[in-house]
This record gives C-alpha cells, sequence and structure tokens, in this order.
C-alpha cells in the first residue's frame, strides 16, 4: 500500500496491537514470544489516543503499558474465536503519546508507521477543537525526517460518543488534518451508514479508509447472537458493554469490502476484523482487495491464535505484496 508517496506493506497493525510501541507483556514471554510475537512485516500503528490524559478503564505503568497482566476489562473467548474489550482509550494523552511515538521510530529506524487520534468531547464544537489542537502538536513532527500517516479513528465504541455521529463530522477532521500534509486514513466500522461511507472516500483528502473497528455490544443483533452468546449480559457490563472483535466480524467484513469494490470506490482500503489465519487471508481476498493497493490490519489474533501471527504475516504478503 503506497499513500502519497510512502510504502506502508500490504500488512499493518490494528491501532494498539503493540500500544504505543512497547508492546504487551505478554509479547515477551521468553518462550512463546520468540516463537509466537514476532511482528515483523507488519507496519506499526500506535493506540488511539486523545488530546488530554485518559483514565479509561486499563491501569497503565509509567511507560503507558497495561499495569496488571489480565485487565478485567479485556473478555476473551478462545472456543468462538472472539473477544470483548472495554479499554475506555487509557493513555497519557496526546503530548506525551506523540514524543514516546515519535522518538521511538526515530531512534529505532524501523519504517514507515501511523499515529491515531481519536476526537474526543461529549459535543461537536469540542471534538472539533480537540481536533485542531491534535494537529498543532503533530505538526512539529511533519518536518522530523520519518514516513508516517496518520489515523483519525472515528468509530472507536470506548469514545462515549455515538459514531453515526462522529462519522458526520469526518470531513472536518479530514480538512482539519490536510494541512499536515501526510496521508490521512479515515476509520470506521461496520455500523457506518452507507451513505456516509461514500461521502468520506469520495472526499479529496481522504487517502485511504480502515475497515473495521470493534462492535460495540448489543448492535447489528439480526447479524451477531448476542442473546445466544451472552444469555446473562456482557461479562464487562460495569463498563458499557464493550466491543465485539474476532472471528465474527470476518463474514461482516467480507461483505463490506465486496460492496464498496462493487459500487466502484478506488480507495485503498486498509481491512481488518477477525483475520487470524492464513484462510482468513484467502477470504477476505474473494471481496476484492487488490495487490499492491490494499492491504490486511492485525488485532486481535494477537490474543485469540498468536501462533498464527508469523504465517499470516507471510501469507498476507504472498497475496497482497
Amino acid at each position: 500500500m503506497r499513500l502519497r508517496g510512502i510504502e506502508f506493506g500490504p500488512c499493518l497493525d490494528s491501532s494498539g496491537l503493540r500500544g504505543f510501541g512497547d508492546g504487551y507483556w505478554f509479547h515477551k514471554l521468553p518462550i512463546l514470544g520468540k516463537a509466537w510475537y514476532d511482528f515483523r512485516g507488519s507496519t506499526f500503528v500506535a493506540k488511539s489516543t486523545t488530546l488530554h490524559p485518559t483514565k479509561g478503564n486499563m491501569a497503565l505503568t509509567a511507560y503507558s503499558s497495561p499495569k496488571h497482566l489480565f485487565p478485567d476489562c479485556i473478555w476473551v473467548d478462545l472456543g468462538r474465536n472472539m473477544a470483548l474489550n472495554a479499554v475506555g482509550l487509557s493513555g497519557p494523552g496526546a503530548s506525551t503519546a506523540f514524543a514516546e511515538i515519535f522518538e521511538r521510530q526515530h531512534y529505532s529506524g524501523t519504517g514507515p508507521f501511523m499515529i491515531s487520534v481519536v476526537p474526543e468531547g461529549t459535543d461537536k464544537e469540542t471534538r472539533v477543537e480537540s481536533s485542531k489542537k491534535l494537529m498543532l502538536l503533530l505538526k512539529p513532527y511533519t518536518q522530523w525526517k520519518l514516513n508516517w500517516g496518520l489515523q483519525i479513528n472515528i468509530s472507536c465504541p470506548n469514545s462515549n460518543v455515538d459514531p453515526t455521529v462522529l462519522t458526520s463530522e469526518a470531513l472536518e477532521y479530514l480538512e482539519i488534518a490536510a494541512e499536515l500534509g501526510v496521508p490521512l486514513i479515515i476509520k470506521v466500522n461496520l455500523l457506518v451508514p452507507w451513505n456516509v461511507l461514500e461521502t468520506i472516500m469520495s472526499h479529496q483528502a481522504c487517502n485511504a479508509l480502515c475497515l473495521t473497528n470493534t462492535i460495540p455490544f448489543g448492535q447489528m443483533p439480526d447479524r451477531i447472537p448476542w442473546r445466544k452468546w451472552f444469555p446473562k449480559g456482557s461479562p464487562l457490563a460495569r463498563y458499557g458493554g464493550g466491543g465485539l472483535s474476532g472471528a465474527p466480524l470476518l463474514p461482516l467484513l467480507h461483505e463490506q469490502v465486496k460492496k464498496i469494490r462493487s459500487s466502484g470506490y478506488e480507495t485503498p482500503l486498509i481491512v481488518g476484523g477477525g483475520i487470524t489465519s492464513k484462510r482468513d487471508v484467502d477470504y477476505l481476498m474473494t471481496a476484492g482487495l487488490r495487490p499492491g493497493i490494499d492491504s490486511m490490519a492485525l488485532a486481535s489474533i494477537a490474543m485469540l491464535r498468536p501462533r498464527n501471527i508469523r504465517s499470516t504475516i507471510k501469507q498476507i504478503h504472498l497475496r497482497l505484496g
């Protein structure tokens, strides 16, 4: 995937796969870590950050990594190959996060990467203003000799704002961010209305569309059997229910990609949601993804099927490289 002259590759992290860059405790296990948690070949995409520090639901260390080995805001069902998370955008705030990310990338020299931001606020005026301040914080980094892009996450179920409301503001965020002169990607989930999706893809400042994000608990009941899987309600009910990731998203993602391509839209796509094996990669390719143009993103594979990380990354490069 090449955006504004920068080659990001056919495989990317989903935002947060490796946190703000230092990864998570289980990525460093002395035995399994070496065999499984090897993300070479996947372009780093930082965890989504808000303008101000956010406590969220996951306690962090001074290095912005999880304080607890098993945060209670994450629930995993290995049998059904799915997970719920209600991390709540825990983070140190944009100023600290940007400094940490850019300095690490500067000294590591690991190649292109992406920043991810979430406009915050309970009303449109506040969210737009926070977006402007985020861009001001990012502006100095455009002078650094680094290749990076910006994902604007308007579909996080933990932002406490209805995603359909945020998507209606997407064009304003694009206009604000366009001044940075870096590749701009809008990150949406499967709840975005088709007419809004078309408007976003048609905007000249939108260089790519990142699809998808987690699905808020209880949404899309006609396609996701919530009552069957969770007869007692969400195990993360105390945190608002959380967002669903993993295998249930894969067929829904396939449908959306197929619809986008069959409708003639040429916007480059970064697709992710339930990719946990080589077979999933092959399945998504049948939706109309294009080698050299589109890419895939990995997320829940790290929790659900870590033994498949290396083979899945290699398969993505084989099919989309």
